[in-house]
């Protein structure tokens, strides 16, 4: 009796495997195809369907963490008149609002810095910042 041969196709030849390998391979293959068959039932489409040669259908999707150039351009405004209006205070004040909020001072540091209780400080930041909110409405 002849033993039966196995033979699968790979770059354009047969070659020939054990019985074990030809069945794995062909129920793979049979698994991607009705993989493939249930995916156009469902509707399902591909990225990489949408390739074209000049990008690639992953990148033709909005990133939607990404941030907007709007957004960007208006924060760039917002941050311009920021500094604009900064520049209008006196420089003691300018000096407490950057050490606070640019250098990351606490009120506690910025007491022992500038010689004052850290609730002066307080009432001096929040009075600095209710002339910012001025300026910035103006």
């Amino acid at each position: 009796m002849s033993k039966q041969e196995f033979f699968i196709r790979a770059g354009g030849q047969r070659i020939e495997v054990t019985e074990e390998v030809y069945l794995t391979y062909y129920r793979s293959k049979r698994r991607e195809r009705y993989l493939d068959e249930r995916d156009t039932v469902q509707g399902k489409v591909l990225y990489s369907n949408m390739d074209t040669d000049e990008m690639t259908g992953e990148d033709m999707l909005a990133d939607l963490n990404a941030t907007s150039v709007e957004d960007s351009v208006m924060q760039s405004l917002m941050t311009d008149e920021l500094y604009k209006a900064l520049d209008k205070l006196p420089e003691p004040e300018r000096a407490l609002i950057k050490a606070l909020f640019f250098q990351g001072m606490t009120e506690r540091q910025a007491a022992a810095t500038f010689g004052l209780s850290q609730k002066g400080i307080h009432k001096r930041k929040i009075k600095i910042l209710s002339t910012l909110r001025k300026i910035l409405e103006n």
